[in-house]
């Protein structure tokens, strides 16, 4: 046989050898996700429901409450 037939079937046997070993080792993998158990049920996140309202927060002494404007003059407009 020539020297360019041996490197095909040296391509072929290459290409046969890693479907099997991918093959077989998709079924090990598949074979042991079904002896693990699956892990217990973890609580999801919160539901949809509206956060916990808060009373209002009083400032410190000496600053306005929050949304109030500073003194002094009225921007124009």
């Amino acid at each position: 046989m020539s020297t360019a037939l041996w490197i095909l079937v040296g391509i072929g046997a290459w290409l046969v050898l890693s479907v099997v070993v991918a093959l077989v080792l998709g079924r090990v993998v598949r074979m042991r996700d079904r002896q693990v158990p699956d892990p217990p049920h973890r609580p999801g996140p919160p539901s949809a429901a509206p956060p916990e309202q808060r009373g209002p927060v009083e400032p410190p002494p000496g600053h306005p409450p929050p949304g109030s404007r500073p003194p002094g003059p009225r921007p124009p407009g």
